[in-house]
Formats: structure tokens, C-alpha cells, sequence
């Protein structure tokens, strides 16, 4: 099975059609037809179905689409140890973070652990904690941040800084004219939340189970942005946390008012527990977790810091 087939697989499955992939690769689309082929002479499966909009998986397409992540980034990483040697420290390092957490995370910790890894390359992905936790589990980053990500065996917990959330609005909404919002409040509001089983929506779920109300979601969208521009446009409320709406409250295109009680949304820092240590992940995760502390101990980043040393991370068995 060849690495070069695996990555026209990858960016075709990514792209969901092969002219995509190909204009991406820069190589005809005969050539990507070509290699796919080649793959499904080999596995004796078919990987891709047709549809009217593209090309979709099938599901020894998922299983190859799946497995060959890991193997790929792991040939990335040997390929870059071995070019780097002789320069110190080297490989590849993927991180993924919330947008919101990523505000305040991303360049902190670039510029840290870029300092003192300048051969080390850092990609960084940006998603809601729901796609995290996927990316994570199949192997496709090396460490994360998630929103109160639940107990998982195989991965250590650290938490770091808890948001503090906000009920968010056009800008004169008279629902936002008090200056403070009750949970219950919700329930008379248009909302505009993630789908399940995103961490803030099941956290949304368990407050309103507490107070015994049941919520009117005008819509479900799973990309930050979108919810930010459909809440500037005054089609509903949403409920974010401070780094996703700066800009928005800078700019005076929206209304933010706390809770009552003040209501949280816990970042955490997320790990695989492997039993051989991985000495750039681990200085990865060294670097977010300085960055944090600094970031809320300046009052840059406003919250409540949840980790105050480099005590051992909770492990999940």
C-alpha cells in the first residue's frame, strides 16, 4: 500500500470529490482516479460511492479513512525526527482547541513552545468540543482542550481556566436589557445552540434540567462564527463565553448580560495516557498549561484559573 495513494484517499475523503482533491493536490483528476483505484484493487473494497453532489464514504472507506490518520501523521513525525536531528528537537505537534479558548490559547502558546522548539512544526485545529473529542480519540491530534470533557480511559485531565458564559443578543435586545439573566430566563428566548452532543449544549441541558424548564432551540449550528453572525442579524440568543464575543462587544454589534447565579463553562487540557512518554507533547502541554496561568493571572484572559501548578493530571482509567 502506498503513502502517496493513502494521501490522495485522505484529501479526496476530505474534500468529498475528486476534482476538489485534485485541484487541491495539483494533479489531474485521472491521476487521483488512478490511485483510488489502485487502493480498491488491493483491499478488494469499494471506498467511495457517488452522489449528486460529490463522493461519499463507504464504510471500509471510514475504516481505511480512520486507521491511515494515525499512520500518516506517524510517518510525518518519524520523517521530520530524522530531517531534524542534527538541529535539535524536531517533528510535527497537532493541537486542537475551542475558537473561543483559541482567542486567548493560540498565540500564547505558538510563541512559548515556539521559542523553545523552533524545529518543531505546530498545527493547530479549531472546532467545537464534540469534533475535538473525535479528533482526539482517533488518533488525529496529540493533545487537546475540551469544555468539561467527560472521564475517558486512556486519556489524562488537567483543567485550566473556567470561562465564565454569557447570554448574547443583537445589540437593544430588550430581553438583554437587565443587567443580570436567570437560567430560567431561557426559556423564553429563540436560541441558537450547538447540537448535541457538544459539551456547552449538555451542559445548557443540565442546567435547565435543574430548574425544571424546557428550552426553545430556533436552531442548531455547530460553527461559532455562524452563531455569532446569525445572533448580530437578531435571529435568536446564544450563550458564549467572553473570547468569542470581544470583538463582537468592541465593535457594538451585540448585547452580553451574565447570570445569576454566574454560570461556567470548564476548559480542561486533554492527553493520551500512553505508557511511553512522548517528550514534545509533553512540552506541549507544559506550554499551554504556563500560558493559561499567565494569561488569567494578568487579567488578560478573564476567568477563574483552575490550574495553579504542575501537579499530576488526572487520569482516567
Amino acid at each position: 500500500m502506498e503513502t502517496r495513494a493513502l494521501r490522495y484517499f485522505q484529501t479526496v475523503a476530505e474534500f468529498g470529490s475528486y476534482s476538489r482533491a485534485a485541484e487541491y493536490l495539483r494533479i489531474s483528476q485521472p491521476a487521483v482516479s488512478r490511485q483510488i483505484k489502485s487502493l480498491e484493487a488491493e483491499l478488494g473494497s469499494a471506498l467511495f460511492v457517488r452522489h449528486g453532489h460529490g463522493v461519499a464514504l463507504t464504510e471500509p472507506g471510514r475504516i481505511l479513512f480512520e486507521r491511515s490518520q494515525t499512520a500518516l501523521r506517524q510517518l510525518e513525525q518519524a520523517k521530520a525526527e530524522l530531517k531534524g536531528s542534527e538541529r535539535g528537537p524536531s517533528g510535527v505537534i497537532a493541537l486542537a482547541l475551542p475558537p473561543a479558548a483559541g482567542h486567548y490559547l493560540a498565540p500564547a502558546v505558538v510563541a512559548r513552545f515556539g521559542a523553545e522548539f523552533p524545529n518543531v512544526f505546530l498545527k493547530i485545529l479549531g472546532g467545537f468540543s464534540g469534533h475535538i473529542h473525535e479528533w482526539l480519540v482517533r488518533g488525529q491530534v496529540d493533545l487537546a482542550c475540551l469544555h468539561d470533557p467527560l472521564p475517558q480511559r486512556g486519556f489524562a485531565i488537567t483543567p485550566l481556566v473556567a470561562e465564565e458564559v454569557f447570554l448574547v443578543g443583537k445589540r437593544g435586545s430588550a430581553a438583554l436589557a437587565r443587567p443580570r439573566a436567570g437560567i430560567a430566563d431561557l426559556a423564553q428566548l429563540p436560541l441558537i445552540l450547538p447540537s448535541r452532543p457538544n459539551a456547552s449544549r449538555r451542559l445548557v441541558d443540565g442546567w435547565i434540567a435543574e430548574k425544571g424548564v424546557s428550552l426553545e432551540v430556533k436552531l442548531e449550528v455547530d460553527d461559532q462564527s455562524l452563531i455569532r453572525a446569525l445572533v448580530q442579524a437578531g435571529i435568536g440568543f446564544s450563550l458564549l463565553t467572553r473570547g468569542a464575543i470581544e470583538e463582537d462587544l468592541e465593535r457594538g454589534e451585540i448585547d452580553a448580560v451574565p447570570f445569576r447565579p454566574r454560570a461556567y463553562w470548564r476548559l480542561a487540557l486533554v492527553t493520551p495516557a500512553e505508557r511511553e512518554r512522548n517528550p514534545l507533547r509533553a512540552a506541549c502541554a507544559r506550554a499551554i498549561r504556563l500560558a493559561a496561568r499567565e494569561l488569567v493571572r494578568s487579567g488578560a484572559w478573564p476567568g477563574k484559573l483552575l490550574d495553579r501548578g504542575e501537579g499530576v493530571a488526572t487520569r482516567s482509567r
